[in-house]
């Protein structure tokens, strides 16, 4: 009788374990993500994947139009926003961006509280987005451009975003009433160009590419103390001297239209946005770039 019950305990033992290794072989070992040890100078790191092993926050605070009720959203077990949490909350109601979660540790979020400027939020299962109206449709980081870069001068922005043709400011800061004084960028100008200003506007043809319109892009913008590169997909779309001098503006960075100006918004669509003080080394900037393309299916 021993026997028995000593096999019946051991064949339970074997089992139970079986069925939890297969979630969890290495319990001590922690996943992995692209700013893992790569946060030095950050500005901000806003995604609708989660970007950072130590960041327990959400990814998205969002509004259904049906009742204007609001809540926030983390990721599934693929790192994306769960977007199947979403579609059962918000039922056959639209959502809406309120707050896109910072996950720097300098919660430096993406917000907009008014209802009418908030950007529509697309389930997408594949690619989860949120996009302009082109009308007054925005986010705002309320912190000084003076520090998000080296003081109007150093920077780099790694995005994952959709191009469309218009007269539009993508995301930026430009001096209230100068035009000229700005960082920020247009993705695409009706022109199909993409522009990057990181100062004074406007020194061609080192500011602008001819790029494709109504695409899914990886695009990079770096500026270091002289030189200027705007990339595309990992290479280099244009690169030289920017030399009519450095952003002034104090206000802060705008997504969707270039904070400061309250016009030509833009229709892009957003899925991520991460930012550095700094033209940060390139071998980070060609790992992230690497990464957003292989993550998104770019």
């Amino acid at each position: 009788m021993k026997k028995l019950v000593l096999c019946i305990s051991i064949l339970f033992s074997s089992s139970s374990f079986g069925q939890i290794s297969q979630y969890n072989q290495f319990p001590t070992m922690r996943p992995s993500h692209i700013l893992d040890s790569k946060l030095t100078n950050i500005s901000f790191a806003l995604s609708l994947r989660v970007l950072e092993s130590d960041y327990n926050g959400p990814l998205i605070r969002l509004r259904r139009d049906s009742d204007n009720a609001q809540q926030d959203f983390g990721w599934a077990d693929n790192d994306v926003v769960d977007v199947g949490a979403i579609d059962a909350w918000r039922g056959a109601a639209n959502v809406f961006v309120v707050t896109w979660y910072d996950q720097s540790g300098l919660g430096r979020n993406a917000i907009q509280n008014t209802n009418a400027f908030q950007p529509q939020f697309i389930t997408d299962p594949t690619r989860p987005y949120f996009f302009g109206d082109g009308t007054n449709d925005r986010l705002d980081i309320n912190t000084s451009i003076q520090i998000l870069t080296n003081a109007g001068v150093n920077g780099s922005v790694l995005s994952v975003l959709f191009t469309t043709s218009k007269s539009q400011f993508s995301f930026g800061t430009r001096q209230p009433g100068v035009n000229t004084n700005r960082w920020s960028t247009h993705i695409n100008w009706v022109n199909n160009r993409v522009y990057f200003d990181s100062g004074i506007c406007c020194s061609d043809p080192v500011r602008w590419g001819t790029n494709t319109n109504n695409q899914w892009q990886q695009l990079s913008f770096i500026r270091a103390n002289v030189i200027q590169t705007i990339r595309r997909g990992g290479t280099i779309l244009r690169t030289g001297n920017y030399t009519l001098g450095r952003c002034t503006a104090n206000n802060g960075f705008g997504i969707l239209y270039s904070n400061g100006n309250n016009s030509q918004f833009a229709t892009n669509r957003f899925t991520e946005l991460i930012m550095y003080s700094t033209d940060i080394s390139i071998n980070n900037i060609q790992e992230i770039e690497e990464d957003q393309i292989d993550f998104w299916n770019l």
